[in-house]
């Protein structure tokens, strides 16, 4: 048995074993610009109650990171506060690791 079997096989063992992968140690906010909404664990709200969701209820712990991030193939403006303005209402509810991120798929 080689190296690429056992890699192929590694999704198929954890599956049968029960065992999960590790949860990511941060929690993603996905930003929509086009419609001005927000995207945590796949459920959808306006971007101003992103921080409440979070802390009341996902009871995210106040340590996690989180990163708000843009989503879509049109880039955000340079010199759009969007994810900033998003990210210092997470900050002012008493996260502690908020950060933003922006990227070009141009």
């Amino acid at each position: 048995m080689n190296s690429t079997t056992l890699f192929r096989l590694a999704p198929i063992l954890l599956l049968l074993t029960g065992c999960k992968p590790p949860e990511p140690d941060y929690t993603t906010v996905a930003v929509y610009p086009t419609t001005q909404q927000c995207g945590v664990n796949e459920q959808m709200m306006p971007c101003q109650k992103v921080a409440a969701y979070l802390r009341d209820t996902l009871k995210i712990n106040p340590e996690r990171q989180v990163i708000v991030s843009s989503v879509g193939i049109d880039p955000l403006p340079k010199d759009d506060s969007s994810l900033d303005k998003i990210a210092e209402t997470i900050t002012a509810i008493g996260f502690k690791d908020v950060r933003t991120a922006r990227f070009d798929v141009k």
